[in-house]
């Protein structure tokens, strides 16, 4: 991957932590000073973020942190 060609990225994130506590991300690539920082921010395993590079878009991945439940959509 070229070294800005992460910056054309958008990410939809939704995170659920139970019933009641849901929140949604959109996650522009543009704003960030290298791939994935939003992700690595929140701590996601070498592995997750290996998964998450790859995508393609429109697919959707999800990971569990604890009691948090993140889905991830790449739309662009």
């Amino acid at each position: 991957m070229d070294a800005l060609d992460f910056q054309s990225r958008i990410w939809v994130i939704r995170i659920t932590e139970s019933t009641f506590k849901d929140q949604s991300f959109i996650i522009n690539e543009d704003s960030f000073s290298e791939s994935l920082q939003w992700m690595k921010q929140r701590n996601y395993s070498v592995e997750m973020l290996e998964q998450v590079e790859k995508m393609a878009i429109s697919q959707v991945n999800s990971f569990q942190f604890g009691d948090q439940h993140h889905q991830l959509m790449r739309v662009k």
